[in-house]
């Protein structure tokens, strides 16, 4: 394989990682205003559940709210699958232990405190890296024995 053939496949993979990186914002940005909308739809219901509710009561009447309560919990679980597939775009972890969230730059879970283990990331300094990469992008430890690949 030549030289230019090695520069243009970087030169594509680097392209296809940019676009990647773009579709994921846009995604972020969309979800993130679902998320919002949902959100104020969620306080409007409660808000105007309590008032149905405070109202029943002052007339003596215990109010019938299931629609309203059905509809607020909907609304809970498209939040939480929001918020999941938000986490996975901005690459969060999951702590094993309790369920808090990680940033992906964290080595240890900010709620119990236990070691997070991450798959490609470097032994030395905890940056992830490609599957295939040979060398840290960030403290340049060689990661991969050269000459068991025959190079």
């Amino acid at each position: 394989m030549s030289m230019l053939e090695n520069i243009g496949k970087g030169i594509t993979k680097a392209g296809s990682h940019l676009s990647q990186k773009a579709h994921d914002l846009g995604e972020l940005s969309r979800l993130n205003g679902e998320v919002a909308i949902r959100e104020n739809h969620r306080r409007e219901c409660i808000r105007i559940l309590g008032e149905r509710y405070y109202d029943a009561l002052r007339q003596g009447d215990v109010p019938e709210q299931s629609v309203l309560y059905e509809e607020i919990r909907s609304l809970d679980q498209e939040l939480e699958m929001m918020k999941k597939k938000i986490q996975r775009l901005r690459k969060n972890f999951i702590c094993q232990n309790c369920g808090a969230c990680i940033p992906s730059h964290g080595s240890f879970c900010p709620a119990c405190g236990i070691r997070i283990i991450k798959e490609n990331t470097c032994p030395v300094c905890g940056t992830a890296m490609d599957e295939d990469a040979r060398f840290c992008v960030n403290c340049g430890n060689r990661t991969v024995d050269l000459f068991s690949r025959g190079e």
